[in-house]
């Protein structure tokens, strides 16, 4: 196997990557059809590693026994939150 890129500990993206990325610039679009608003809604990041939001820092009142089950798991029980929240969200997206 070949070695990871990364930086930081974050997945980069190879050099070949990088150049086939910049040269599909050029890639005539014009019989692609377009996608309508809805399907746009449904797409989801092919590389969820690469997919990064934008975090915004907020305050919230958990239920004192929701934290501590979440706090008992151990370091990231914040991160954890975000993605039960994020796979609520997504699946309410699709009903």
């Amino acid at each position: 196997m070949g070695k990871k890129n990364t930086m930081n500990g974050e997945k980069t993206l190879s050099p070949e990557r990088i150049a086939e990325t910049k040269a599909f610039k050029n890639t005539d679009f014009s019989d692609c059809p377009m996608l309508s608003k809805e399907e746009l809604k449904k797409l989801r990041p092919r590389h969820p590693e690469y997919f990064k939001p934008k975090k915004q820092a907020v305050q919230i009142r958990l239920d004192a026994d929701v934290l501590a089950w979440f706090k008992g798991h151990g370091k990231g029980y914040q991160s954890r939150i975000n993605s039960v929240l994020r796979e609520v969200m997504l699946n309410s997206e699709q009903k």
